[in-house]
C-alpha cells in the first residue's frame, strides 16, 4: 500500500512539471479529476485527492496553486484561479489538548466555487466554503465563510467592498 502511494506521488509530481498547453492537455487526460471543456491546469499546480475534484468549462488554474480535494472540491464554469491560491477541503481535528494533533484525525468539508468567479493571487479558501456566482476574491484574501452575494471581497478574513 505504501509503495502504491509513493508511485502515485511520483506520477503526479512528473505530470505537474510539464509546461504549456501540452502539459494542460496531459493533466486533463491522465489525472483522475473530472474536467469539462477548455480546462487549463497549468504546470506547478498541486492536487491532493484529484479524484474528488470536479472542474467546469472554461477554467484556468494558475501555477503554484494547491488544491486539497479530500473533502471534495467543485469548481464551476468560467472560473479563473490566480497563482499560488490555496483551496483546502480538509483540516486537522483538535479536540483534546493532551493528545497529539496528528492522532486526532481530519475534518473534511466540501468546497464549492460557483460560475464566473475570479480568485486572485495568494488567496486561501478554507474547508466548507461555498462561493456563489459572480464573485471576485482579492489577492492575499482569506475566505473562511461562505459568500452568497455577488461582488468583490478582500481582506483576511474577506469583507464585501463592492
Amino acid at each position: 500500500m505504501r509503495v502504491r502511494y509513493e508511485v502515485i506521488l511520483w506520477y503526479t509530481a512528473f505530470l505537474k512539471l510539464i509546461p504549456g498547453q501540452i502539459g494542460c492537455k496531459l493533466r486533463n487526460l491522465l489525472l483522475p479529476y473530472h474536467n469539462a471543456k477548455h480546462v487549463y491546469v497549468w504546470d506547478g499546480v498541486h492536487i491532493d485527492s484529484p479524484s474528488k475534484l470536479k472542474i467546469g468549462n472554461n477554467v484556468s488554474i494558475n501555477r503554484g496553486t494547491i488544491i486539497n480535494a479530500a473533502g471534495e472540491v467543485t469548481i464551476g464554469n468560467d472560473v479563473l484561479i490566480g497563482p499560488n491560491v490555496t483551496i483546502y477541503s480538509q483540516n486537522h481535528n483538535y479536540n483534546k489538548a493532551n493528545h497529539l494533533i496528528r492522532d486526532q484525525g481530519y475534518n473534511i468539508k466540501p468546497v464549492i466555487i460557483g460560475n464566473n468567479v475570479w480568485i486572485a493571487a495568494n488567496a486561501t479558501i478554507l474547508p466548507g466554503v461555498t462561493i456563489a456566482e459572480n464573485i471576485v476574491i482579492g489577492a492575499n484574501s482569506l475566505v473562511s465563510k461562505s459568500l452568497n452575494k455577488p461582488g468583490v471581497y478582500v481582506g483576511s478574513p474577506v469583507v464585501f467592498i463592492k
